[in-house]
């Protein structure tokens, strides 16, 4: 079985060999490769998997494209932070880092913590999270250094920094604009580049041949795949027999944040695409798949339902809303298809604002007209922000949509 994260790579002429830790797996040998070539200017990936105790199907795999080259020069030449020795083993250290960061340490001891952390972590996500607290703590030349490891290995906003007043300090330094010019060439890098990322869980026992249901999870805005992985998604890919595909957004915004865009057509290929990624490990029963998606993705997830009634089954749209405006109500105006069959879940947290609650109205009506089945649910809560024990309701919400059977099969 092939589980968990693949980012920390070693180059083998022109094969790639990601290797990760089995955890609770018997394995001799475990290998991901991808191969890369060229035609007509297209680039191929191969994923071959090599086991040494017979056919035994991944429950995580992770697919990631190269990372962008030819960055920009980093514009200021700062020493590395000392790091300071922790006494966690890699296995634990990802648990025992969290749970420290968690507990009544000084901001000082967490600094310390988190820089052991970015030389040991396998894809760090934190870097930004710790030049702030080398901002807040008036550490401006350690909060540069990290700044210029972010925006090439994790993510840099240049526009957050200015309006953050934890960084208030460094926008009035010296150097804040030599080293603003960098971030953002380094924005407009990664913007530019077809970076990607996908996750694919599928249950423990599957093997490989049969079809079954898929779900594809589509993140919000500046998020990433693994919103849609981990242990709880297991439990539920394991309990129902589906497999859950976590897909980035089309426009990479850093290694670990993207957006969708505003082109429906375009992010609806890139969906497409990685669904074919995962040809060799996966066979999607027909007419059995489902999108679910949080904020931007939760808008991106109904309008893609809409589009191609014959392939999913619905929809769970949570808090659904983007900065580019929703055309489904249009597309289905022009639209002759019925949604007959289709169930569209929509949610929201009451104390959000009425952005989300007033789209999935609008769109219940537009859906409704097309024979579309349409259910709202309000959690109480504040902010904009998943459901608390999204995981029994996700798990009820999927039972419905790919438990029955469509009222037109």
């Amino acid at each position: 079985m092939l589980e968990g994260d693949y980012s920390d790579a070693r180059e083998l002429g022109n094969w790639k060999i990601k290797k990760n830790e089995i955890r609770g797996l018997f394995l001799d040998t475990l290998a991901i490769f991808y191969a890369k070539g060229t035609v007509n200017r297209m680039k191929k990936w191969l994923i071959v998997a090599f086991l040494s105790t017979g056919l035994v199907m991944a429950k995580t795999v992770v697919i990631e494209s190269t990372l962008p080259d030819a960055w920009p020069d980093a514009v200021l030449k700062l020493a590395a932070p000392e790091v300071v020795k922790q006494p966690w083993g890699k296995e634990e250290a990802a648990k025992k880092v969290r749970e420290f960061l968690d507990a009544d340490h000084s901001n000082e001891k967490k600094i310390e913590v988190l820089t052991w952390w970015s030389g040991v972590a396998e894809r760090p996500d934190f870097l930004m999270e710790l030049a702030a607290r080398c901002a807040k703590a008036g550490q401006i030349d350690r909060t540069l250094y990290w700044m210029q490891r972010a925006a090439r290995e994790d993510v840099c906003d240049v526009a957050e920094i200015e309006s953050d007043d934890e960084f208030a300090l460094l926008v009035k330094d010296s150097r804040w604009f030599q080293i603003k010019e960098f971030l953002q060439a380094c924005e407009t890098k990664w913007q530019e580049s077809s970076f990607y990322r996908q996750v694919l869980t599928l249950p423990a026992s599957y093997d490989g041949k049969s079809p079954i249901p898929l779900v594809i999870g589509l993140h919000g805005f500046g998020s990433l795949p693994e919103d849609f992985s981990g242990a709880d998604f297991q439990r539920i890919s394991d309990a129902q027999g589906i497999a859950i595909l976590g897909v980035s957004g089309r426009r990479a915004l850093g290694r670990h944040a993207f957006m969708w865009t505003e082109s429906f057509e375009k992010d609806l290929q890139h969906i497409e695409q990685a669904v074919l990624r995962c040809g060799p490990l996966l066979k999607v029963a027909p007419g059995r798949t489902v999108a679910i998606g949080f904020s931007q993705g939760g808008q991106l997830a109904a309008e893609i339902a809409a589009a191609q009634p014959n392939n999913y089954r619905g929809c769970l749209s949570m808090s659904p809303g983007s900065r580019y405006p929703s055309d489904l109500v249009g597309r289905l105006a022009a639209s002759r298809a019925s949604l007959s069959g289709q169930r569209y879940f929509f949610t929201w947290i009451s104390g959000e604002g009425s952005g989300p609650r007033s789209r999935a109205q609008i769109w219940r009506t537009a859906l409704e007209k097309r024979d579309a089945a349409v259910h709202e649910y309000e959690f109480l809560g504040k902010g904009h922000q998943w459901p608390r024990n999204y995981e029994d309701y996700f798990a009820i919400t999927l039972q419905v949509l790919l438990g029955e059977k469509k009222r037109s099969e």
